[in-house]
């Protein structure tokens, strides 16, 4: 019985720290906690049940004692990569078809997509820790599971959410369509290459740990590209509200700076002060993003009153700023008027 709590304590909380991790990195514009949660929750649970009911019809007959490794290979390299990424992949496109609202960038497909490969990697490695006969084989699997191969469901289904990600915000009506499906045989491809490396086991298990290496170098530069692209939009949106009288110049850096951006900042200034500038940190942002999307909608006189509303709320939260009302920020030009009740 302690051995299969411990099968259930070490498959998730790793897991669900693996998650918290790739949250954090999605500094500007946070994704909902209750969806992350539900994407999560999809791969631990639909997509586990999915994949092996889909796995035992699909691969050898109950009741057989012994596979042969031609049997194996099938069963690892061919069903499992198609049947998990498949129901993995089915939990991304309800995302971007019941929540396409809240995917505003590549780097939110990448964290979605890694919220299911979370999920189902940790009931996954609850399963595989179950069945070990003592601790000493429960801790050599612990290691090899979540420290040597951790990410691996979070890469392949990254991949996915990358392409689904991509489609979305194609302006041409065929990628819409084939990104989703080229992340979707990515994600399927290495997976089965990698099931195929650890199948065949010995020296292949290096070319198996060069592909985890080649896929966490893909996470970290995507990660990279998305967090420099956004700091992009957001500095180009904002650069017009400094003009308007909206926010400061000081304000705009601050609200697109990675560090600045991050909980740890308040170590750099005192704990109220950081805490009295998130809202406007956030409003800020969130007006950059509804701008951006403007771009990539269709322009109506509702999403114009939206951004004209948000405007206004930051503008309110400029003025409030504890480092301008201190002096640390300089009023480099006339504060506007203030703005009348009926609109504040």
């Amino acid at each position: 019985m302690s051995l299969f709590l411990a099968s259930i304590f070490l498959g998730i909380i790793p897991m669900a720290i693996y998650a918290a991790i790739v949250c954090w990195l999605d500094r500007w514009e946070k994704e909902p906690i209750p969806l992350l949660i539900a994407a999560f929750g999809w791969g631990s649970i639909p997509s586990v049940v999915f994949a092996v009911v889909a796995q035992i019809a699909l691969g050898t007959p109950l009741g057989s004692e012994e596979l042969s490794l031609t049997d194996t290979l099938f069963q690892a390299s061919i069903v499992a990569p198609i049947t998990e990424e498949l129901v993995k992949g089915l939990g991304l496109l309800l995302i971007f078809l019941i929540f396409r609202n809240q995917v505003d960038s590549v780097l939110d497909g990448l964290i979605y997509g890694s919220m299911i490969g979370f999920g189902f990697a940790a009931v996954e490695n609850v399963l595989y820790f179950a069945s070990q006969p003592d601790v000493a084989s429960l801790l050599g699997l612990f290691f090899l599971r979540t420290f040597l191969f951790g990410m691996l469901h979070a890469l392949f289904t990254g991949l996915t959410g990358v392409g689904f990600a991509l489609g979305k915000f194609s302006s041409r009506v065929g990628m819409k369509f084939l990104w989703p499906l080229l992340g979707l045989a990515l994600a399927i491809f290495t997976h089965a290459l990698h099931n195929y490396f650890v199948t065949m086991g010995g020296g292949h298990i290096l070319a198996a740990v060069v592909g985890i290496s080649i896929g966490m170098l893909w996470f970290v530069v995507t990660v990279a590209f998305c967090l420099i692209r956004e700091n992009q939009w957001i500095r180009l949106q904002l650069a017009d509200e400094v003009e308007r009288g909206t926010l400061l110049e000081e304000q705009v850096d601050d609200a697109a700076h990675f560090w600045r951006r991050s909980g740890l900042n308040v170590f750099s200034m005192p704990w109220g002060v950081s805490l009295k500038r998130r809202p406007l940190l956030h409003l800020a942002t969130k007006l950059s993003y509804k701008k951006q999307r403007q771009i990539h909608s269709k322009f109506t006189e509702q999403r114009e009153r939206e951004i004209e509303s948000l405007r206004n709320e930051v503008t309110k939260f400029s003025r409030e700023d504890p480092l301008v009302l201190s002096g640390t920020i300089p009023r480099k030009k006339p504060v506007p008027p203030p703005l009348p009740k009926n609109l504040s």
